[in-house]
């Protein structure tokens, strides 16, 4: 898995570099170049990030989970939902239940037998999906709250 992985970053950062390369030969905007060096420099924080987590030993973990829980803990849910964890981890949600059942999601059910599972966070903070998912979920939240301004706009006219 970790050739696998920088073999892919590894292509991806040559294609980076050559259009870093072609964007200096262009009459490109300030602006653009500053964007594309930042996109550039996301993406070599996201692989060394991954090749950091994959390094951590399983007490590692544990100690980065707790600094990293106490660190967002204001912005973090207590639960997760089913349908999210399997979106975080690439699976479906019948295969998050099971890893439930089986024990490698730590779980509990909300009423015994339901199927509906109580997800705590604070396993998954240590995890490079994790930080993917919340940016996915403030960029979530900031569209609906752009939708619900211009909805409240829309019947103000």
């Amino acid at each position: 898995m970790k050739k696998k992985l920088a073999k892919q970053t590894g292509s991806l950062f040559k294609n980076m570099t050559d259009a870093i390369g072609k964007m200096n030969e262009k009459a490109i905007s300030d602006n653009v170049k500053r964007y594309v060096q930042m996109i550039h420099q996301s993406i070599e924080i996201e692989k060394e990030k991954e090749m950091l987590y994959m390094e951590l030993n399983e007490e590692e973990k544990l100690e980065a989970e707790y600094l990293l829980k106490d660190l967002f803990q204001p912005e973090l849910p207590e639960f997760m939902p089913v349908s999210e964890v399997a979106q975080m981890l690439g699976v479906t949600p019948q295969m998050v239940r099971r890893y439930c059942t089986e024990g490698k999601i730590f779980a509990k059910q909300r009423l015994e037998n339901s199927g509906q599972w109580l997800i705590p966070v604070e396993q998954f903070v240590t995890r490079p999906e994790f930080f993917k998912y919340l940016k996915e979920k403030e960029i979530n939240k900031n569209k609906s709250i752009k939708m619900a301004k211009m909805m409240i706009e829309s019947f103000n006219t």
